[in-house]
């Protein structure tokens, strides 16, 4: 009877949009624009023009949107971690190395927690 060999599998890398560098906001007299980095020209580049609305001041809504997004990237990567450990113990068994990757993905699970 000859062993089967452990899938190696790797989850993919979820597409993250210009999220090499958190994004920016510049507020002026009547609108906020949001900026990102963008890898593929090297620079920071318009994404967004938020505009004032009847209930909301755009400096105010600027920053909500730029923490919503900081927030989501954060837990992607997080999950993205959690799911890589998980994957390497699945294929891997516990060892020292999948040890140290479940640490670093409880470690940051608990940073987004608190």
């Amino acid at each position: 009877m000859t062993k089967s060999s452990k899938s190696q599998s790797h989850t993919k890398k979820p597409i993250n949009f210009y999220s090499i560098h958190p994004w920016a906001c510049r507020h002026l007299k009547d609108h906020s624009e949001i900026t990102a980095y963008v890898e593929i020209s090297s620079k920071w580049e318009k994404v967004l023009d938020v505009c004032s609305t009847s209930g909301s001041h755009h400096e105010t809504m600027a920053g909500y949107i730029l923490s919503v997004i900081h927030e989501h990237q954060k837990k992607q990567n997080a999950l993205h971690d959690a799911m890589n450990a998980l994957q390497l113990v699945l294929n891997d068994g516990l060892t020292f190395t999948t040890e140290q990757a479940m640490e670093h993905a409880v470690t940051n699970i608990k940073k987004i927690l608190k």
